[in-house]
């Protein structure tokens, strides 16, 4: 191993374990239990409040589409911080539930888990809040016909039919760079509530509404912005504590309020985003392990060096060819994840259609190098499995229970098809200005994928709307699996390694990620 990646491996190490620290030391007590009612089985954490608090409230906790109820510890930290129990929940399909996703049958197990926690004595509906993100703040809002609480905060709310009656003490937070059918919601909301109303007495009297919109945020970032987390803490505390609102509810000019005493839900974000850092920094050394591994491979030739206008009109005609076939069946429907087995489809359809217009450059780039092979593979799920740990100790749950053990392993031909010929068609990693201009014919083609779905969504009503919602998460990975796939290939002058590699890393991620249906 070279000097370099032993300084990087070590600092990575270093780092995990500073995380790991830092992480162990500003958590909250907390429990995981199992909530059976109403015919669901929702897995759920308790966050409870530091020793030196006694809870004063509850809040649950709903996440949104595609998400779990580890991507909403960061708010319920907050949340805990302000002496208020908190109870986040993985809706059917998401996380840890195994149950089958549908919209309606999330809303209902929502309601009968809060049900539940209410004849059980766990929470007071008098005292308790709702909080959700997306989808769970649209079920949020509407639970209000069904188990009346003190508050209810909805991040960037889904399109919704409205109850009957206006939530109590109704909270909204709107992105500046938000989705448009998110935006025209939360003001749907302000003119059903007639307005911002902010006084004490109408707090005292549940019928406070305020919308806050948060300029440069998205979507996703909603539920990471420090803004959010610390008026929403703040509105639940105003709305189950014993204070008076009136100083509370001032809010300055540039839309931030007061901090709470502890930064619990930030000490920990940082330190898992810096775990994550630290695993990165370990790659480069599980790089030069495969490639002794598989030993001394000759440098990649490739007589393969189309324009990048001809790639990208290519990847174009494929994508929309795939959403057309799609528009009539989609092929991998008996994969059951909520527009996963959709997008899966799309890659399946545009990578063999991309092979057959570059199918005189398959054969070259065909070429078994055995221990190559096992060890990208052998690379592939230690990543799968390092990241998705760390992950679902703090940050979202990418650590796969069976049924999407099994998911994965259906999607993993798809994607070695798709990823294969993503490698047939960009060609060898080259240096300098090509290598950059490779880089960026790779982005070109991902974006043309995730524009034709979104193209789909508004001109053939496919309603695969998680798919624009995911559009962060979905960038991030592309770019970082690429990387990640690059120096591996530079590494075993293998595209066959790089294909199986990349194909175990978007497996994962959709396997991990998509609502079980």
């Amino acid at each position: 191993m070279k000097r370099r990646e032993a300084i990087l491996a070590f600092a990575g190490l270093a780092v995990l374990f500073a995380a790991a620290f830092v992480i162990r030391r500003s958590g909250l007590p907390r429990q995981d239990v199992m909530i059976a009612a109403g015919g669901c089985h929702t897995p759920a954490t308790i966050l409870e409040p530091p020793a030196r608090t006694s809870p004063e409230g509850a809040a649950v906790v709903l996440h949104g589409l595609g998400a779990n109820r580890r991507t909403m510890t960061y708010l319920g930290s907050d949340f805990a911080d302000e002496g208020i129990r908190t109870y986040l929940l993985d809706l059917p399909g998401h996380g840890d539930n195994r149950d089958a996703f549908t919209f309606q049958r999330a809303e209902e197990c929502a309601a009968a888990t809060v049900t539940w926690l209410a004849r059980m004595g766990q929470i007071d509906p008098q005292r308790t809040i709702l909080v959700g993100h997306s989808m769970g703040g649209a079920i949020a809002i509407r639970m209000a016909d069904r188990e009346p609480v003190a508050a209810t905060i909805a991040i960037s709310p889904a399109p919704m039919v409205l109850p009957q009656r206006m939530p109590a003490n109704l909270l909204v937070f709107s992105g500046g760079f938000d989705l448009r059918p998110m935006k025209r919601e939360a003001h749907d909301l302000l003119a059903a509530a007639a307005g911002q109303r902010r006084q004490s007495a109408d707090f005292g009297e549940k019928r406070a509404f305020e919308l806050q919109v948060v300029p440069y945020a998205t979507h996703t970032s909603l539920i990471v912005d420090s803004a959010v987390a610390r008026r929403a803490a703040q509105w639940a505390g105003d709305a189950v504590l014993p204070r008076a609102p009136a100083n509370a509810l001032a809010i300055s000019a540039n839309g931030t309020a007061r901090d709470v005493a502890s930064q619990t839900g930030r000490r920990a974000l940082g330190a898992s985003l810096l775990g994550l850092f630290g695993l990165i920094l370990l790659f480069p050394a599980a790089l030069v392990l495969v490639s002794r591994f598989a030993g001394s491979v000759a440098a990649e030739t490739s007589a393969h060096d189309p324009s990048c206008a001809l790639l990208i009109v290519e990847q174009g005609v494929c994508a929309l060819a795939g959403v057309l076939i799609l528009a009539m069946a989609v092929p991998l429907r008996f994969l059951h994840l909520y527009d996963g087995d959709y997008l899966a489809s799309l890659l399946l359809i545009s990578g063999i259609l991309l092979l057959l217009l570059n199918r005189r450059h398959v054969r070259a780039n065909l070429l078994l190098n055995r221990k190559a092979l096992l060890g990208a593979f052998a690379l592939g799920f230690a990543a799968i499995l390092a990241f998705g740990a760390w992950f679902t100790w703090q940050l979202g749950d990418l650590w796969m229970n069976l049924p999407r053990w099994w998911r994965f392993v259906a999607l993993l031909p798809v994607c070695c098809i798709f990823c294969f010929a993503e490698e047939v068609t960009l060609g060898p990693p080259a240096e300098g200005r090509k290598r950059w201009r490779r880089f960026v014919i790779f982005l070109a083609m991902r974006l043309e994928l995730w524009l034709v779905c979104v193209l789909a969504y508004y001109e053939l009503a496919s309603g695969r709307a998680l798919l624009g919602v995911l559009v962060t998460g979905l960038a991030i990975f592309s770019v970082l699996e690429r990387l990640a796939t690059d120096a591996l290939r530079r590494r075993t002058g293998s595209a066959t390694a790089g294909a199986a590699f990349g194909a175990i890393l978007a497996a994962w991620f959709m396997a991990a990620v998509f609502p079980l249906t």
